[in-house]
């Protein structure tokens, strides 16, 4: 469907237990801010961002990542979902 609206929902464990769950409207169809607003079905995204503020350090351990795209509030109609793990080798200490 035509982006017209979007709610990403972000999850992730951390060795089996859940440690984020964050919810962000990002296109509600009025003055938005990101380019993949308003865009049309069928249309291709092609984009770059930057990740700004203070780097986390992650302990050493397995990570599961969901992240999800609703195209309206009651995250009912699902666009995109994304699962990986992240694995960290190392502690950052």
């Amino acid at each position: 469907s035509d982006i017209t609206f979007l709610k990403i929902v972000f999850k992730v464990w951390y060795d089996g237990a859940k440690a984020l769950h964050w919810k962000e409207v990002l296109c509600s169809g009025a003055d938005d801010e990101y380019a993949v607003c308003g865009m049309l079905k069928g249309e291709t995204i092609a984009t770059t961002f930057d990740i700004k503020g203070a780097r986390t350090k992650f302990p050493k351990g397995n990570y599961n990542i969901i992240l999800q795209g609703f195209s309206d509030d009651s995250e009912n109609n699902i666009v995109m979902c994304l699962n990986f793990t992240m694995i960290v080798k190392q502690d950052a200490f």
